[in-house]
């Protein structure tokens, strides 16, 4: 269906009529799809995803103001949507402090994006400052609780968890900027 022929179903559907939704639906399913699939390199996620993105479309219609724009809303939702996927591939990646199992390379969906995310999260920690690189290497990778971190370096316990946790809200945050940017 051309652009110019989904308008009608558009201004139709904003007006009420529900029954218009279904060629909305089938005009962009496609196209969101491959939107997703792009991005997230799973068919299943990206089919998930997609039908996320329309139900949220629908439960937020009285949001579109103008029937123009409905498209660049549309993929602004996707875009928003594709972000939170990645952003819980992230927060993944930091499960082991949660007491959770690391993502096997091998087994994770998206070997390619776990190899970029790793790579990244690499020079992340490389770039924090010493000490706090030096706590969160010894919880993460010797896996000493607090406690003993605190003993080994003559800290307080508090201190190591201030640090851990300051190191965590850096990673996310740098991570998640660069897989926004990787969209954008």
């Amino acid at each position: 269906m051309p652009h110019e022929d989904i308008s009608g179903p558009i201004d139709r559907w904003l007006q009420g009529d529900d029954t218009a939704f279904e060629a909305v639906f089938h005009y962009y399913r496609q196209r969101l799809l491959r939107y997703t699939f792009r991005y997230l390199k799973n068919e299943t996620d990206a089919e998930d995803l997609t039908t996320d993105i329309l139900v949220k479309v629908w439960q937020c219609r009285q949001s579109v103001t103008n029937p123009a724009t409905f498209e660049n809303y549309l993929f602004t939702i996707a875009r928003n949507r594709v972000i939170k996927a990645w952003q819980k591939k992230v927060d993944h990646l930091f499960s082991l402090d949660a007491g959770g199992e690391a993502t096997d390379p091998a087994t994770a969906n998206d070997p390619v994006l776990y190899g970029e995310l790793m790579r990244h999260y690499q020079e992340s920690l490389a770039g924090l400052p010493e000490q706090r690189r030096r706590i969160f290497l010894l919880h993460r990778e010797q896996n000493l609780t607090y406690k003993e971190i605190a003993q080994q370096l003559n800290i307080s316990p508090k201190t190591v968890e201030n640090q851990i946790s300051a190191t965590l809200k850096q990673l996310r945050t740098q991570l998640a900027q660069h897989l926004a940017s990787i969209i954008l």
